[in-house]
């Protein structure tokens, strides 16, 4: 699981177990090339666009099964899921 959100974000509340890659940050498309291609990527925001925009990268960096929380980690919590501050 992937929450491409900002450290002020993360700290706020995140999924569990989750890599945290800032998407603002310069580094950010070196951090994902260190990601493994051959396991799933569920990818997270806030609300779904920078998740979608990093899926969409992933897969151009040939990663072969990304999924995008639409809905972002205000959907899950608002489906009752678990979050941790």
């Amino acid at each position: 699981m992937l929450d491409v959100r900002t450290p002020k974000e993360v700290a706020e509340g995140h999924i569990a177990n989750a890599t945290n890659i800032d998407y603002f940050s310069p580094e950010f498309k070196a951090e994902l090339a260190k990601l493994d291609k051959t396991r799933p990527v569920l990818v997270y925001c806030h609300s779904g666009r920078r998740s979608g925009n990093t899926m969409a990268a992933l897969q151009e960096m040939g990663f072969s099964e990304v999924y995008n929380l639409e809905t972002g980690i205000v959907g899950w919590e608002a489906a009752g899921l678990p979050i941790e501050k």
